[in-house]
């Protein structure tokens, strides 16, 4: 577990002792903020580039311009360069990059030392804005913007709650299914504290299961499908080792829970349906009857076979006969970050790609591979669940990157309350958050998460799967792609708690709940902005096309503006073509409250900072 400053130290302290103000350090005594700071935001710097005024604070980089402005939360910037003299050049996690130039050298080097400074990963979790946005808006008579009330006013509860997702999915209890409790996360120190696991398997079954799984992270079953009682599981690879070890008690966790389904399915009677007190195989009925749980594998073959020196690896077909394993052969997380920098390099405004070439330097970077890959092994799950009637579990290695990205894709796919705004949060808090995706080192904004090697766009690749989903099936979601970009974007930015810490007890430990925003709090606050209009409620499954051709660059998410695909160098730095967070103008329409003409510039670089709405010329 990460160590974390314990949250009863800001207890006898005032929001000011707690987050104090810094002192404002003025290149030019004349320079003023050219914005309205959000609570507890602290400007440090001000001074001036080229051809406007730079500004940074505790929260954000921002450069004014006459009629425009570059606005950059510091959680999405990941590298900084001076490459070429006069020029700063910035790259962010979500693929967009831009250029700052200024009248000197030294003013250059100056304002790259200034940066590097405060990207510094944070050391404890006070150091992370979230906290001091959130202290600051609670403190009382602190001025606070009406952007801001509309989060302080709907501070909502986290929408997923187990109970209400047992009764929906319409588990049995006690009859084919039980609630197993990780108390205190001693069994598993990265997964939620309830588990559905087969009324067959004991205490004692499980936790033998979860000595033999990585990380202890046993097989688990997130997901039943209404329709024929088929379930998804997850869990991560079994400890195989180049010896062979076998665990008796987790082949038997797994033919359990095809016994479980098969009862489940047809009402038959669960043998020995009464907890046994001591670890025995599972009796079930003939295998005619019993389908074989699908075992699916996001690693490759020779992924999985080479994990076994590590002390992985991956189910022996011997040891497992009520099981199916197939491979995926989907990338691990340093192909996919390789992948992942070579389109932001391509869509950067300072790339000097022909438009000619474009396209060929894109299918170079394979990301549109991964995206088609990841895809195809969710409609495997789907086919398995819906089609064939089989329980299906899903793990990789540790089973905290490709298992949530395949088994959250499958479960959207088939079950079509995920389609809908509550559950989709639904899906993401338990599959993503409850479940222990790193999103702290994964997202390098964790409490010393320096470990370049650890970060990965992995939530952001799920993101583009459901970005192609929306774009095939119109009808069949109730939010935009623009909610999808916001979501995207606040993963990184470091304003809100719910994508803090690598897990559950992490964020236990740390209070994050009691201590920020949730997102969901914001989002659902100006949720007709992200609605669908076409949607139309439908119980079909759907099943997308997977070829590479049938697939769509997110533009939206990763392209700065046009102007950056045709490689056009710019001497500085203007505000279509390099606004960290700007978006096609046609999603930006009846976006804001007010109409351009009647909001002040503070009034709309305050709003479009919080919520992350596009810019246009001459606002």
């Amino acid at each position: 577990m990460v160590s974390l400053e314990a949250p009863s130290s800001l207890e006898c302290l005032s929001v000011k002792e707690a987050f104090p103000k810094k002192t404002l350090i003025k290149e030019d005594e004349k320079l003023s903020v050219p914005f309205t700071e959000l609570p507890g935001e602290d400007p440090v710097y001000i001074g001036h580039t080229s051809d406007g005024v730079i500004t940074l604070t505790n929260f954000r980089l921002l450069v004014k311009y006459k009629e425009s402005f570059v606005n950059v939360p510091l959680g999405l910037i990941e590298i900084i360069e001076c490459r070429d003299i006069f020029h700063l050049y910035i790259s962010c996690k979500d693929a967009r990059s831009f250029r700052c130039t200024f009248p000197t050298n030294e003013g250059c080097l100056e304002w790259f030392k200034r940066l590097s400074i405060i990207l510094n990963p944070p050391q404890k979790i006070e150091d992370i804005f979230a906290c001091a946005f959130y202290a600051w808006c609670k403190e009382q008579n602190s001025p606070v913007s009406p952007e801001c009330e509309l989060i302080k006013n709907n501070d909502d509860l986290c929408p997923y709650q187990l109970g209400q997702e047992i009764q929906r999915m319409g588990f049995k209890l006690k009859d084919i299914w039980r609630i197993y409790n990780n108390e205190n996360y001693s069994t598993c120190p990265s997964y939620p504290k309830e588990h559905i696991v087969p009324a067959l398997i004991t205490d004692q079954q499980v936790e033998a299961a979860a000595s033999f799984r990585s990380s202890r992270r046993f097989p688990s079953v997130v997901w039943r499908y209404q329709k024929n009682g088929m379930v998804i599981g997850r869990c991560s690879q079994p400890e195989v080792g180049w010896l062979g070890w076998r665990c008796k008690e987790d082949e038997s966790f797994l033919q359990a829970i095809a016994t479980a389904c098969h009862s489940d399915k047809t009402g038959a009677k669960v043998p020995n349906c009464d907890v046994p007190t001591a670890v025995t195989r599972v009796r079930r009925p003939s295998k005619d009857n019993v389908s074989k749980v699908l075992i699916i594998d996001a690693r490759s073959y020779t992924a999985a076979l080479a994990n076994r020196a590590k002390g992985g690896g991956m189910e022996c077909a011997d040891y497992y006969p009520d099981c199916e394993i197939v491979f995926m052969n989907l990338a691990n997380i340093h192909a996919v970050r390789k992948s992942f920098h070579a389109v932001r390099n391509l869509c950067s405004p300072a790339s000097t790609t022909d438009q000619f070439s474009w396209m060929s330097l894109m299918e170079n970077t394979k990301w549109l591979n991964h995206i088609s890959g990841l895809m195809k092994a969710a409609l495997y799950a789907v086919n398995a669940v819906d089609k064939e009637e089989r329980p299906v579990m899903v793990h990789c290695s540790d089973g905290w990157d490709r298992t949530p990205q395949i088994v959250a894709l499958t479960e959207i796919m088939i079950d079509p309350y995920y389609r809908t705004i509550q559950g989709f949060q639904v899906l993401i808090e338990r599959e993503w958050l409850s479940f222990g995706h790193k999103f702290g080192d994964r997202c390098s904004h964790g409490v010393n998460s320096g470990d370049t090697n650890e970060r990965c766009p992995v939530f952001l690749q799920w993101l583009d799967c459901i970005h192609q989903l929306l774009l095939q099936f119109p009808c069949a979601f109730e939010f935009n792609e623009m909610f999808l970009v916001k979501l995207g974007q606040h993963v990184y930015s470091c304003l809100f708690g719910t994508f803090l810490c690598n897990n559950q007890q992490d964020r236990e430990y740390a209070a994050v709940s009691s201590r920020t925003y949730s997102v969901w709090t914001l989002l659902n606050s100006v949720a007709s902005q992200y609605k669908n209009y076409l949607y139309t409620y439908s119980k079909q499954v759907i099943r997308p096309f997977i070829q590479i051709r049938s697939l769509k660059f997110w533009s939206a998410m990763y392209l700065v503006s046009a102007s950056s695909l045709s490689g056009t160098e710019t001497d500085t730095m203007s505000a279509d073509d390099l606004h960290s967070t700007d978006q096609p103008k046609d999603l930006e329409s009846n976006r804001l409250s007010k109409t351009r003409s009647s909001m002040t510039t503070n009034e709309m670089i305050t709003l479009r900072c919080l919520l992350f709405l596009p810019q246009s010329p001459g606002t």
